[in-house]
């Protein structure tokens, strides 16, 4: 498990490829998450709550 969302990014490839496929509007929401992602998992599961959320 990672610090932040920030370490997370910079240390997983994957992860980063993932998020950097994402729209911008949800990037920039899901960093104002930076202290409360610290895993691929947990960053899925809160980009698919957001996208669910909004229909």
């Amino acid at each position: 498990m990672y610090k932040n969302l920030h370490e997370l990014l910079m240390d997983s490839d994957i992860t980063r490829q993932y998020f950097m496929k994402l729209p911008v509007q949800i990037q920039l929401t899901v960093h104002d998450q930076n202290d409360n992602i610290r895993t691929a998992e947990e960053l899925r599961r809160y980009v698919d709550h957001m996208t669910k959320a909004k229909g």
